[in-house]
């Protein structure tokens, strides 16, 4: 039973928002694209397990997607959690292509894909530092000792493992062979050790605690703000900026016609610059010359409001 939901990412959507609005030679751009696809093909790889998950009963295991929990300020991220009366199973997912080579002397995988090769940390590591993580966090929240286990899925059938390592071939699982190994991991947790009520007790310990991660895109790619183009895009042809003329916005590039493709503008305004704005920022933003019209604008789209007229914010929702 899935209890918490995969989503796209928050950094994903602000990269995206952020590629949409750097021009094309600005220093950071090719950064930023670099950053986003590395974060797609994550979210990819884990939707790829999501199809062999489905496959688990759904009143013996619960699914976590997503969490990230603290202890004592100091968080931690899990891609899947998934948790049972007898043991819980922390699933850090890889969406890698071509042959990777696990190093345990130095805790380190390489890859060789296309002719280059490239390190990274171990995620096998990456995965018992969370195991270690949710046990202290278990107990810090009074719940009872059960095992923790983990393991590193590779999304991708067509990936090529080595190691010289067996602890490798224990803890580096295809993602088609993940159901073999919940199954055996099974068989030596037979012992119930959570009740019902001790299962949703956590359950709704874990959603509550639960924390987003808010990062400030602008200054993780280091992007000066007055380098963001300004104006509302073309939802058809994706050219800025759109003109607004009799309540309706026109494309010049593909003549489109548009009564709501502010609204994209308004959300990269939100996600780029502040989650407030005022009309004159508005304006500013879109390109629209009257000050009515940016409040009929900002209206129409259902936004929190504060303050009187003059001094009124619309907020993001």
């Amino acid at each position: 039973m899935i209890k918490k939901k995969r989503t796209v990412s928050g950094l994903i959507i602000k990269l995206e928002a952020l590629v949409r609005r750097m021009p094309e030679m600005e220093p950071g751009r090719e950064m930023a694209i670099s950053q986003l696809n590395k974060r797609r093909a994550g979210y990819t790889g884990e939707q790829k397990l999501d199809y062999y998950l489905n496959f688990l009963d759904e009143k013996e295991y619960w699914i976590y997607h997503g969490l990230r929990l603290s202890n004592e300020n100091q968080f931690f991220q899990i891609d899947t959690l998934l948790l049972t009366n007898g043991f819980a199973i922390i699933l850090e997912v890889k969406n890698w292509n071509g042959t990777i080579i696990f190093d345990p002397e130095f805790h380190q995988v390489i890859r060789i894909h296309n002719e280059k090769e490239e390190a990274f940390h171990d995620p096998i590591s990456q995965a018992e530092h969370q195991s270690r993580q949710l046990k202290k966090w278990m107990a810090a929240h009074g719940f009872p000792e059960i095992p923790v286990e983990f393991a590193v899925v590779i999304s991708s059938p067509s990936t090529i493992i080595k190691s010289s390592s067996k602890h490798t071939s224990k803890k580096v699982v295809h993602a088609h062979r993940l159901l073999s190994k919940l199954n055996s991991i099974k068989k030596s947790y037979l012992i119930e050790r959570l009740t019902e009520k001790q299962l949703k007790k956590i359950n709704q310990t874990l959603l509550k605690k639960h924390v987003e991660q808010e990062i400030d895109v602008m200054k993780f790619i280091k992007v000066n703000p007055e380098a963001i183009l300004t104006g509302v895009h073309c939802p058809k042809c994706g050219s800025l900026p759109m003109i607004y003329h009799w309540g309706k916005w026109h494309c010049p590039a593909c003549k489109s016609i548009s009564s709501n493709a502010y609204h994209q503008a308004v959300q990269d305004y939100f996600l780029l610059i502040k989650p407030v704005i005022t009309s004159k920022e508005f304006r500013e933003f879109t390109h629209v010359g009257s000050l009515n019209s940016a409040m009929r604008l900002l209206s129409s789209m259902g936004l929190l409001q504060k303050g009187e007229r003059s001094q009124r914010v619309y907020l993001k929702m």
